[in-house]
């Protein structure tokens, strides 16, 4: 203060009083002094010049000191301003202390105390304006640290309400800072988590009870967006009232999130690396530099059949080796990772445990370098040292094959044609020893090409399977069936050539189409048969149908009956079913219509119905027309209760059943030898199909062996139409096996649940030839994870058939669409293509046994047994199927529909 002369702006109408005044506080040497008679004047010297304080007269012309204190305070705020004057009017007190002056000061008595209080106010008034100018710096200074830092800060004033939020916590928020810069009346509980509002409350009493210096705590925040931020909120009280009440709370908001977000993933990792530790297949063990256990995995425990309590504190000689020795086993490459600080291995035989393992052991180091722990990992080889030993046993087998099979085998360089290797059979048909042929060229030695036409190496055939010839040493030519492959053998291209001697093959080709002309007019007699069975069974739906038509308009008697067997009502078809008219009868008993012998079990019926109460009585009693003719009546009738559930008679329906039950007994006569002619059938069909069977077999399996001896084009043409004939016959005959097994079985047996995807996948790819073929490609929209319970053999069978019909009738690069998905109880399952489609005369037909087709979609090999069987397959797993096509060329959809498994759900 000594330093730096306070400047005071000294106004007063009083001339003498002021150069007084200036005098006297300039005397001390800490006052610098200018005065004016007028605050109109005073306010244009503030205009220009700057002061430390002002001190002002109250009663003065043209403008007040009140008056002059307001300008005052609008233009320079809050500099210091001391109302020095002779006026003591309280009124004139208060108001100048509502304008904002900062001391107030009466002239009168001693002058010299007088300005010794003067220059006391003036300096204290500085001296507080000066604090309070540095304390609102420092707090700026401060916001603007904590703002830059990225950690918000709140300021609440308990007395005045008024709370102060960061622009940071609002930002940390969500919020844009003017939208709550300052909130009034404020609860900070509407902020915080409600789980943690109870605990913020009792950490907020242990501070104010004086248990901790600061108010600290983690919690979730509220975002605008609804969520919840982890933040840090650290605070202090700075301000009490005389009542030692918290007047004014400051503190600090630190965003937290990430921490937590790590702290989370760190105890994932922990968790992860805790859960993969303890699964790992290996046995691993966590020691210390001493070899004793600190933990071990599962795989450890397993492999010593002993709990993780007594395995932890061991050392790994005692429970791997011996449990009595005293140092490790010989080789431990833990003492050798020791000397090398890094991971050793060494293979080492367990004896106790009669196995065989890699061990390696990793250090893992601290802070300062040292080894900490260790990691060990055994690798049980046992079972690879059996597998050599048995690969040296399959060398053996495989030489001991190559040695004693019948076919020739020749080894032979791909790039010279150096004979590399035979095996006996070769040698014995080339006529030389094994010495002899090794090393040879196989051109004009034992192959008739000449050297440059090779079919695999300069022909560039894939393989060579045909009709052959052997050269012999000694001149002769031998036919044979050859094939050859190549591969790489010791990093050498070969040729693998084998064959087999073809001479007594020829022979079998007029037998085998001997054969196909016996199995061609079987065929015919079989379809023959065949039409006449579906014709009987068309007969019998007509008549059926004509009978369930019959039912269905007869007309019925309607009655009502009192609870003694009284007629209360009759409808008019009595008279035509009994003779009688509605009114002879009404008030007489049932029983009186009925043939004596059988009055006694009616009643009986009736009383059967007043204890039973509830449910449908239905039986047939025989009754007298009134022409005295016996008729049949089928009665149907249930009891009639009233609101006390007493019955109070009985309602029923009669129809005259005589002629049905004739025409039953003549229908049931018809359905028996209709069902014995099917069985005939079935039987006949089972038979046919197994002697068609019988033979085919062994013609199937000899004709690619047929095939193979074959050069003649033309002939080898013949043979392979013959061989798809026999494959047709041969599918035919298990097609028919299967429909008439099918036939005779109500359910199926196996069922389990499967997922529909791997269901499609396996059609698919039984088909994925034919698709290749054909350059159709397969969409596969099925949804994973639907379950369905079927029989996996038939389900396959409906799949990769309905798939191979659509490949089949696809155009060329046309495209099958497949989808799986769930509808309402079912799952359905839909495949469609973009063929020739269905004709509309043709889609109920399909279904039929030997239904081939129009010409359109005929199939030269269709058997007319493929979508039959399917619908008897998908009806047997409670299901149906529908096709669909909108019109010719515009492709077909078939849809199977199968219950769910998971209805309940």
């Amino acid at each position: 203060m000594s330093r730096n002369l306070l400047r005071v702006l000294y106004v007063d109408d009083e001339t003498v009083l002021l150069d007084l005044a200036k005098m006297f506080l300039e005397r001390t040497l800490e006052f610098s002094v200018d005065v004016t008679e007028s605050a109109v004047d005073a306010l244009e010297i503030l205009s220009r010049k700057k002061f430390d304080a002002i001190v002002s007269d109250y009663q003065m012309p043209v403008m007040n000191g009140i008056e002059f204190l307001i300008h005052v305070r609008e233009k320079l705020g809050n500099i210091p301003f001391i109302l020095f004057t002779g006026k003591g009017r309280e009124e004139v007190v208060i108001k100048a202390i509502d304008s904002g002056v900062d001391f107030y000061l009466q002239k009168g008595g001693d002058a010299k105390s007088q300005f010794a209080e003067l220059a006391h106010k003036i300096k204290k008034s500085v001296e507080q304006n000066i604090a309070i100018k540095t304390l609102e710096e420092n707090e700026n200074r401060m916001r603007l640290i904590l703002d830059g830092a990225k950690e918000g800060h709140w300021d609440v004033n308990f007395q005045s309400g008024e709370i102060y939020i960061s622009p940071r916590v609002w930002e940390m928020l969500g919020y844009l800072h003017e939208e709550m810069h300052k909130i009034r009346k404020f609860n900070w509980k509407t902020l915080v988590h409600p789980d943690e509002i109870q605990m913020a409350e009792e950490k907020l009493q242990e501070y104010y009870s004086g248990k901790h210096d600061f108010f600290s705590m983690e919690l979730r925040l509220s975002t605008k967006n609804g969520g919840w931020k982890w933040a840090f909120v650290r605070g202090k009280v700075v301000e009490y009232d005389n009542d030692n009440n918290p007047v004014r709370f400051v503190g600090t908001v630190t965003d937290i999130s990430e921490q937590k977000k790590a702290e989370a993933e760190l105890q994932l990792v922990k968790k992860d690396w805790e859960a993969i530790f303890r699964a790992i297949g290996n046995p691993i063990c966590i020691l210390d530099p001493k070899h004793t256990i600190i933990d071990a995995n599962d795989a450890v425990l397993s492999l010593t059949g002993r709990p993780l309590n007594e395995i932890i504190g061991l050392k790994c000689w005692n429970l791997f080796h011996d449990p009595k020795a005293s140092s490790f086993a010989p080789g431990c490459p833990m003492e050798t990772m020791k000397k090398s600080g890094r991971t050793e291995s060494a293979v080492m035989k367990v004896e106790a445990m009669d196995r065989i393992f890699i061990v390696s052991c990793t250090p893992v180091f601290n802070d300062d370098g040292n080894i900490a722990r260790i990691i060990h990992i055994s690798t049980d080889i046992t079972e690879n040292q059996k597998l050599e030993q048995d690969l040296k046993e399959n060398r053996d087998y495989l030489d001991q094959i190559f040695s004693s099979v019948k076919e020739g085998i020749v080894i032979v360089d791909a790039n010279t044609h150096e004979i590399l290797d035979v095996n006996p059979a070769a040698a014995l048909m080339i006529g030389a020893k094994k010495e002899e042929i090794i090393h040879q060229v196989c051109h004009n030695f034992i192959c008739p090409n000449e050297k440059g036409k090779c079919p695999i190496t300069d022909l560039n055939e894939a393989d060579d399977d045909a009709e052959r010839e052997l050269c012999t040493v000694n001149g002769n030519r031998i036919p044979i069936i050859k094939y050859v492959v190549p591969f790489t053998h010791k990093g050498r291209e070969c040729l693998l050539e084998t064959f087999i001697d073809n001479s007594e093959r020829k022979k079998t080709l007029d037998e085998l189409i001997a054969a196909y002309e016996r199995i061609k007019e079987s065929e015919e007699e079989l379809r023959a048969q065949y039409q006449e069975l579906t014709v009987l069974k068309n007969s019998l739906e007509d008549n059926e149908r004509k009978l369930r038509a019959i039912i269905e308009t007869t007309p019925d008697v309607i009655w009502d009956l009192s609870p003694d067997g009284t007629f209360t009502y009759l409808s008019p078809q009595s008279y035509d079913i009994l003779g009688y008219r509605p009114e002879e009868k009404i008030g007489s008993k049932l029983v009186d219509l009925v043939k004596p012998e059988h009055r006694e079990e009616v009643i009986e019926v009736i009383k059967k119905g007043m204890l039973g109460r509830t449910g449908l009585l239905t039986f047939d009693i025989p009754c007298i027309h009134k022409d005295g003719r016996e008729i049949i009546l089928n009665i149907r009738s249930s009891p009639l209760i009233d609101d006390d559930n007493n019955i109070i008679g009985f309602r029923g329906v009669s129809q005259d059943v005589t002629e049905k039950e004739k025409i039953l007994s003549d229908l049931r006569e018809q359905k028996y030898q209709s069902e014995l002619l099917i069985e005939q059938k079935d039987i006949f069909l089972n038979q046919l199909a197994h002697d068609l069977r019988t033979p085919l077999t062994p013609i199937i399996g000899m004709g690619p062996l047929l095939l193979q001896g074959i050069t003649d084009p033309d002939a080898r043409e013949l043979v392979e139409i013959f061989l798809k004939s026999v494959e047709y016959l041969h599918k035919l005959a298990e097609d028919i096996l299967m429909y008439a097994d099918l036939n005779r079985t109500w359910t199926l047996d196996s069922f389990e649940n499967y997922d529909m995807s791997d269901l499609i996948s396996d059609a698919i790819d039984a088909n994925l030839y034919l698709a290749e073929q054909k350059e159709v490609f397969i969409e596969n929209a099925a949804l994973p994870g639907i379950m369905a319970r079927v029989s996996k053999p038939y389900a396959r069978v409906v799949f990769r058939n309905l798939i191979n019909n659509a490949v089949k009738y696809s155009p060329p690069k046309g495209k099958v669409s497949i989808k799986v998905y769930l509808s309402g109880q079912n799952i359905v399952v839909s495949i469609s293509d973009e063929g020739i489609g269905i004709p509309p005369e043709s889609i109920d037909k399909i279904w039929n046994e030997l239904f081939i087709g129009s010409s359109s979609r005929m199939d030269p090999f269709s058997k007319g047994f493929g979508l039959p069987i399917v619908k008897k397959i998908v009806e047997l797993h409670d299901g149906r199927i529908e096709a669909f096509s909108e019109s010719s060329m515009k492709g077909a959809t078939f849809t199977v529909y199968l219950p769910r498994t998971d209805k309940d759900t």
